[in-house]
């Protein structure tokens, strides 16, 4: 892995290469794998430098619009395309600049937040623009609402569509914070085994919201509640950052554990734990993320005397 990345990072051009391999195996998996094209734009920057970046943006372009073209038209292609690679690029050009991974994290937390936000604002009623899609997955809606029933909640398939309707703007742009996020680690991680090991762990275990991203939270809680106690339901907007920026947290609650691990505050296992708990126990995590804020746990274990500093 190492001699391949020391090979991709010799000459800018290999990029627009290795740019346009990395995105015909991401379309295998869309959107899972889609962190492999944008990790590249990252690594270009941190190694060699915009030139490098962009080249490695046109040539994992090429085949995203090539695949998506005949199925939403060229435009379609670009917008995904776009979707996959530019806030890689911009984040990543904000890690460059800052050299700070948890400042880089803050800014895309707050860019998804702001995104979520400008999404109602250009659509009024985001929901609503959904609604008539929602006959394409009837199938699908139907087999959900039978699964309900057999565990004894009921619900029809409308109430399911017109449910997942409301927070689907919000799931994407949390998917493309948890897609950003991914690329910068993958991008960082190479960087690291290049030119200096170990720097991905110690920014990573150090990954934080900060104060600012955690009051947004704080005021879009109480704007929620307010207008829940006042109007009878929770303001959408509010709820959607407030969404988004529960899996940021979620994030940074797993930084946590590496932090207090690597300080031997905790043993490997509840490491494991924590993982299981992304999908068994995810709100704990997320008010673990949450607290740490305050709290500062990773700071309060390493200023104990004798312990690791990770």
């Amino acid at each position: 892995m190492k001699k391949l990345a020391q090979w991709l990072t010799a000459r800018p051009t290999r990029s627009l290469f290795a740019g346009g391999v990395l995105a015909l195996l991401s379309l295998l998996a869309l959107p899972v794998l889609a962190w492999l094209p944008a990790g590249l734009v990252v690594l270009g920057l941190l190694a060699i430098g915009p030139v490098a970046a962009a080249l490695a943006a046109l040539g994992a372009a090429l085949p995203i619009v090539w695949a998506f073209s005949p199925v939403i038209g060229l435009g379609g292609g670009l917008v995904v395309a776009a979707v996959v690679l530019v806030p890689a690029y911009v984040a990543g050009s904000l890690l460059v600049t800052s050299r700070s991974l948890s400042f880089a994290f803050q800014a895309v937390a707050l860019g998804a937040c702001a995104l979520v936000l400008l999404v109602r604002l250009i659509l009024g009623d985001p929901t609503g623009v959904l609604m008539p899609l929602l006959d394409l997955f009837r199938p699908a809606l139907e087999e959900t609402a039978k699964a309900l029933a057999g565990m004894g909640v009921e619900r029809t398939p409308e109430e399911i569509g017109e449910a997942t309707a409301r927070v689907a703007w919000a799931t994407g742009a949390w998917m493309l914070l948890l897609h950003t996020m991914t690329s910068l680690f993958a991008g960082l991680w190479t960087f690291g085994a290049l030119r200096e090991p170990g720097l991905f762990g110690r920014q990573f275990r150090d990954l934080r919201l900060g104060s600012l991203v955690a009051w947004v939270a704080v005021g879009a809680l109480l704007v929620s509640l307010v207008s829940q106690w006042a109007a009878g339901e929770a303001w959408a907007p509010a709820e959607d950052v407030l969404f988004v920026l529960a899996g940021a947290f979620l994030l940074q609650a797993l930084a946590v554990v590496h932090g207090l691990r690597a300080a031997q505050a905790i043993g490997a296992a509840l490491v494991v734990l924590a993982y299981a708990g992304v999908l068994l126990v995810p709100m704990a995590l997320v008010g673990l993320g949450f607290a740490d804020t305050w709290v500062r746990f990773r700071d309060r274990v390493r200023a104990r005397p004798g312990a690791s500093q990770g």
